[in-house]
This record gives structure tokens, sequence and C-alpha cells, in this order.
């Protein structure tokens, strides 16, 4: 994209909040309008539906779709053809493969916002990997909490489950380091998940869980060469070899964690909208994950609580 990309919000709700910080700071970027039928007053257009947004702003350059997981296929389908614009879903962009497959002739036009791929800590880490030539890991534990289980009905509804919310986050963070992956094991309860997967080097273990005091995200991928810790609450990273920390990496920068992980989206889409992270073939792959894991067989995990 050249010149002022004009934006297009669809859903206003949190975490278009986030995308909306970000996009207001930069001086390429011009938000037209959101779309979001019970939207409080904000200072930018706000119309209560698509119909009524692209009435009045018929061409933009790119749209933005940040609603409930369940409407992102049919909406992005919607403005693929009704307009000329790129269209970025928030994550996941399905859960099931049936419904990505009505997207494939299209799917040059189509960017998935997997976020986490483009935090801080996980773009030093990929970098640190390649440029020391370390092969595949051997064992990769990822652990994503949110302090979730006391939210209120109108904000838990905007959610679906450990699995569905964590899931897609994780997997895509982890794809440049993993590449294809199946599924060994998975035990799912809405609030808590743990999967084991094949990485083929080795396996992978992701955790999630809402049953949390607050938000912790951590990281640790083994090699036969060191180890690597992801820190992602506070974005900083650990090498390790021999148990030994041989590279402490602090993040440096002033912006809220999210807002980093989209600030660094937002930088690559507008620069280069064919980086791998961003398209539907990631999203097919973590939506044939999310589908496995529904007929995968239990691990051994035993479900407990803290008083």
């Amino acid at each position: 994209m050249t010149g002022t990309t004009r934006v297009l919000m669809v859903g206003l709700g949190t975490i278009a909040r986030t995308h909306l910080g970000v996009l207001t700071q930069r001086p390429d970027v011009r938000v037209l309008a959101g779309v979001d039928a019970v939207a409080p007053a904000m200072d930018l257009p706000v119309f209560a539906t698509l119909d009524q947004a692209l009435a009045v702003e018929p061409d933009p350059d790119l749209v933005v779709v940040a609603t409930p997981t369940e409407t992102h296929v049919g909406l992005v389908r919607e403005v693929v053809d009704r307009t000329d614009a790129l269209v970025l879903s928030e994550k996941p962009l399905a859960t099931g493969l049936a419904e990505i497959d009505t997207l494939a002739g299209v799917a040059d036009r189509v960017r998935v916002a997997h976020h986490f791929a483009f935090s801080p800590e996980v773009e030093w880490a990929l970098r640190h990997v390649r440029d020391a030539g370390w092969r595949d890991p051997v064992r990769v534990v990822s652990t994503f909490s949110d302090a979730y289980a006391g939210l209120p009905p109108l904000r838990l509804a905007s959610v679906v489950s450990s699995w569905v919310d964590s899931g897609p986050n994780q997997l895509s963070l982890l794809a440049p380091f993993l590449g294809p992956c199946t599924i060994v094991t998975h035990d799912d309860r809405t609030d808590r998940a743990v999967t084991v997967l094949d990485h083929g080097s080795g396996h992978t273990v992701l955790t999630s869980n809402w049953l949390a005091a607050d938000t912790s995200k951590q990281t640790v991928l083994e090699y036969a060469e060191g180890q690597v810790r992801m820190d992602h609450t506070t974005m900083t990273a650990t090498v390790l070899r021999d148990g030994l920390v041989v590279e402490h990496v602090g993040y440096a920068g002033s912006d809220a964690r999210k807002d980093a992980h989209y600030r660094g989206l937002y930088d690559v889409l507008l620069t280069d909208p064919g980086d791998e992270r961003l398209g539907v073939p990631l999203a097919t792959d973590i939506a044939r994950l999310l589908e496995a894991a529904a007929s995968a067989p239990p691990g051994a995990t035993r479900w407990s609580s803290i008083p």
C-alpha cells in the first residue's frame, strides 16, 4: 500500500479500540468510519450497518473486521464482494475448514490479525534462532493465562473458550519456529485447555487458563543448542545454555503490550501485506488444528483449582 490508507472498521468492541488506537497514530492512515449497531459515540462517524457505511464511504483501501468469531467469514466475504479493499479479520478467521474454504477464491484479498506473531520478543527470538543457525526445537511449552472467569456476562459473551481464544495466538506465534503440527492429545474445558502437538522434531504443549489472578503468558523453546524463554506479558526474553543465562533481552519501548503487537502488525501489513504470518494459509492451518482438537484423544490432565 502506498500513500494514505483509508480504513473502515467493522465492529467497535474492546479489541477494535486497540486497532483504532494504533491506526489513528499513523500519519499514513485515515480512519473513515466505524460500523457497529450498539457502539457509543466516538470521534469518528459510526454507522449501524455495513450498508449504511458503504453508501457513504464506498471505496476504502482496508476494511478491518473486529467482530465475534462466528461472524468473521461471512463479513469478510461480504466486504470482498462489495468493495475492492484488502480485508483484515481478527483471529481466528474461522474454527473449521469448511468456512475457510468458502474464501478460497478471494484469499489474496484477505489477511488475518495474528497479532502475537508480531510481539517484540517473538520477533527477536525468531531472529536469534535463525541467526544462530539453531535447528528445530525438541520441546516447546507455551502457557497462556487470563483472568476471564470473573468477567461480567456481557464481556464474557465476547469470548468463546480458553482454547479457541488463546490457541490461535499460541499457534500463530509458534508457526515460524515449528512448521507443520499434528495434535496428539487434547483436554478441554471452557475455562482451561491442555493440548499436545507433534511438530516433527519433538513435542509442543499448549496450556490456557481463565482461572487466574492476572494475565500471564510465557513460551519456552528448547533446542539441542540451548533454550529461549519468552515472557509475552512483559515482552522480554532470555537465552540459556547449559542452564545459564547467556543473553537477557529487555523491552525498551513505551507501548502497552497489545499496542506493541498491533503496531508491529500494521507496520508489516501496510508495507509487506504478503507476509506469511498474515495469510490465509496460516489461518487455515490453525482452523485445521482447532477442528482436529474436537476429536483428538484426551491426555492425562487432572483439573484442579486453588481456593
